[in-house]
């Protein structure tokens, strides 16, 4: 039983009003010095880093990447982020990053010995710049230390609150653009001119044949994959589904795979029986997911982490939005990127089957 007080639990206010005197207390001592003044033709290394395990917006910093390399090609890029997007980077995008720094959460907490030698090593580097890359609607007080404490010229985040108390350049942004384009905004505060591109990650076709004898799956040709694995109410409505699975056939001529994740297995009891033969149970890793996504003319989800890969990976989506921020995280270049909002009516389908008629034209020029 929670006991409350003024409508709000008391240990969830404790915890509330805790942190705020923690940052007041921290403010006070670890508050920055006036930013340094650097030329952007003097930055020669930069430090990218995210710290938290969350897929997808490891790979929504691929444009930040990408336009930090397009823009100063001879600059040495490093990159700290969660080990397996990391490995993402490595076999998929080679020479975008000069050095990668897989970031192991879970073992490192095991073993704080280890993270301090990181942090040493990455403290040795002398970065130019680092950026913190979080929500540009939040602050992340743990990465806004860490920057501190690698010691760069110029640590810059997002200005969001008091923010501007850690880092030495913090940059405004907002919700109302697509998430990587706010990311951009980091490397705009040097270089305005700096544009977003989409994709970037490319699978060799040797390791797709390989890997697919491997799994012993027939390797899909002029298919399409309707991806069902999403959380909360993200999640695809079963009439939905069929509408999907039929139009998707008619219109594009494309065979429909269906798959989703372990952890969404609980989605498979709303389908009929004949839809559950149909669905395949993937629980590979995410560098073999790269692999398997790779191979589809199309990708069909709801707002979901596997979206944003199979964007970077080149394959035309379609994300299906019913209560998330299609603002921020959906994709719409009216080509090869398409997002749209359903609340179930009539009006809303005719949508879809326009944008599928759209992403014919996409698919027939990629084939």
């Amino acid at each position: 039983m929670y006991i409350c007080f003024m409508g709000a639990p008391i240990l969830k206010k404790m915890e509330i009003r805790g942190k705020q005197w923690l940052t007041s207390l921290l403010r006070l001592f670890f508050r920055v010095r006036k930013p340094e003044r650097l030329a952007p033709e003097e930055i020669q290394r930069i430090l990218v880093f995210r710290l938290d395990q969350r897929i997808g917006n490891g790979i929504l910093l691929l444009p930040l990447l990408r336009a930090i390399r397009k823009t100063r090609p001879d600059i040495e890029l490093h990159l700290l982020i969660h080990h397996p997007v990391a490995e993402l980077y490595r076999e998929f995008a080679p020479g975008l990053v000069n050095r990668l720094w897989p970031y192991h959460q879970r073992q490192l907490l095991l073993r704080p010995w280890r993270f301090f030698r990181l942090l040493l090593n990455l403290r040795r580097q002398h970065f130019d710049v680092i950026f913190s890359s979080h929500n540009p609607d939040s602050f992340s007080l743990s990465q806004a230390f860490l920057g501190r404490f690698i010691k760069p010229r110029l640590l810059v985040g997002f200005l969001w609150k008091n923010s501007g108390d850690y880092y030495h350049i913090a940059v405004p942004s907002d919700t109302d653009r697509h998430y990587a384009e706010s990311q951009l905004d980091l490397w705009r505060y040097f270089y305005p001119q700096a544009t977003l591109e989409w994709e970037g990650l490319q699978v060799p076709r040797d390791m797709v044949t390989r890997a697919f004898q491997q799994w012993e799956l027939p390797l899909p040709r002029n298919a399409a994959l309707l991806w069902l694995g999403a959380t909360g109410d993200k999640i695809l409505p079963v009439e939905m589904l069929g509408f999907l699975y039929e139009q998707v056939r008619k219109i594009t001529g494309l065979e429909v795979w269906l798959a989703l994740g372990p952890a969404d297995r609980h989605i498979l009891q709303n389908l009929s029986p004949a839809f559950q033969e149909k669905v395949l149970m993937w629980n590979r890793p995410l560098r073999e997911t790269a692999i398997f996504f790779s191979v589809f003319s199309l990708f069909i989800s709801a707002d979901t982490g596997p979206m944003h890969l199979a964007v970077a990976l080149g394959v035309p989506t379609l994300t299906i939005f019913r209560h998330s921020r299609m603002e921020q995280y959906g994709y719409r270049d009216g080509k090869r990127h398409f997002s749209v909002v359903y609340r179930g009516s009539r009006k809303d389908r005719t949508t879809i089957v326009n944008v599928l008629q759209q992403l014919k034209l996409a698919i027939e020029n990629d084939s």
